[in-house]
């Protein structure tokens, strides 16, 4: 890691044995005893998706870095927005943190009124994990890979119906690419979340979904979904068997997603460097990274000014795409 942690820890134990720093070591007294009461940590999603699913990997080791119970609140609707902007409008005393795509920073691309500014209104406490996205259909499909999906769609006056976890996430941006690169039609629709995505899907209401690997891992091992594509320019380790996009002669982008966690702009940088540090202990730890592992996900240790530039660089990949195809929030 950068000597950025080196210099933090060398500062913090000098200030704990007074040597050398004078007023400069004193914690504000708004930063003083933090955290002493438990912190919500706000899912925008349903519960059992994607993102849910990596609260809950790390909530229990977090709760012990931090000394304070982390409690999961799930806060779906507005395409993930009603929950980040919550976040962002919270007291900002690091008490109310969330978990967000790295796609959030193109959300101000597709909505006038969102209540909050991505890169304004929240600071980025640090990366988690990352995860390949996924094209899958229901086990008795028809369609047997994604040549058989795109022939379907072009057979069709509507094309293919398309589900994934909400407007401006991964999933969505990833299927309605393909189409529009591929020349094949598609019509999205979006859910609250990847869980109730993969239900339908299920249930034969959907015709695929386009969604991160990480919350549908059970149902793709368990033989209820079969995966026909990673969007990803290299074969996943996760799914060698699948092909992706350079396999199949596609055209495309990389649909990795990856997920951040948040707080409000305004909150005290001791608060956040206390969060950053013990985020980055939890995803050190051994039980963190391999159950992490069995549901999909990578790990993903960063610096404050990284988990950043992660957002940053999702919106510009994706910025070109949404001013084309005119993506807008519903």
């Amino acid at each position: 890691m950068p000597s950025y942690f080196t210099r933090r820890a060398v500062l913090q134990r000098l200030s704990t044995l007074g040597i050398g720093l004078g007023a400069a070591g004193v914690l504000p007294a708004h930063a003083q005893g933090y955290p002493s009461k438990p912190i919500t940590l706000v899912v925008p999603y349903t519960p059992g998706g994607t993102t849910d699913n990596i609260v809950r990997a790390i909530q229990t080791k977090l709760s012990e870095q931090l000394g304070q119970p982390v409690i999961i609140e799930n806060r779906p609707g507005a395409s993930g927005n009603l929950g980040n902007r919550s976040v962002a409008r919270a007291a900002p005393d690091g008490y109310t943190i969330g978990i967000m795509p790295t796609t959030v920073g193109t959300f101000p691309l597709m909505a006038q009124n969102l209540g909050y500014d991505p890169m304004d209104d929240l600071t980025y406490i640090g990366g988690v994990a990352e995860t390949p996205s996924i094209i899958i259909v229901r086990k008795d499909s028809p369609v047997r890979s994604f040549t058989d999906l795109v022939a379907m769609a072009r057979t069709r006056p509507g094309g293919i119906n398309v589900g994934s976890g909400g407007v401006g996430g991964a999933g969505h941006l990833v299927i309605l690419t393909l189409g529009k690169l591929n020349n094949f039609p598609v019509t999205h629709v979006a859910y609250k979340g990847t869980a109730p995505a993969v239900q339908d899907l299920m249930g034969g209401n959907i015709d695929a979904a386009s969604m991160a690997i990480g919350g549908v891992k059970g149902q793709v091992d368990g033989g209820a979904v079969r995966p026909v594509l990673v969007a990803s320019v290299k074969r996943s380790p996760l799914l060698r068997d699948v092909p992706v996009m350079e396999d199949l002669g596609l055209k495309g982008v990389n649909g990795g997603v990856g997920y951040v966690l948040a707080v409000s702009s305004k909150t005290p940088r001791e608060i956040v460097e206390r969060l950053h540090g013990a985020l980055d202990r939890v995803l050190q730890d051994k039980d963190v990274i391999e159950r992490m592992q069995s549901l999909s996900f990578i790990p993903t240790r960063t610096t404050l000014a990284e988990a950043r530039k992660m957002v940053e660089e999702q919106t510009t990949t994706w910025a070109p795409t949404i001013k084309e195809l005119g993506l807008k929030l519903e």
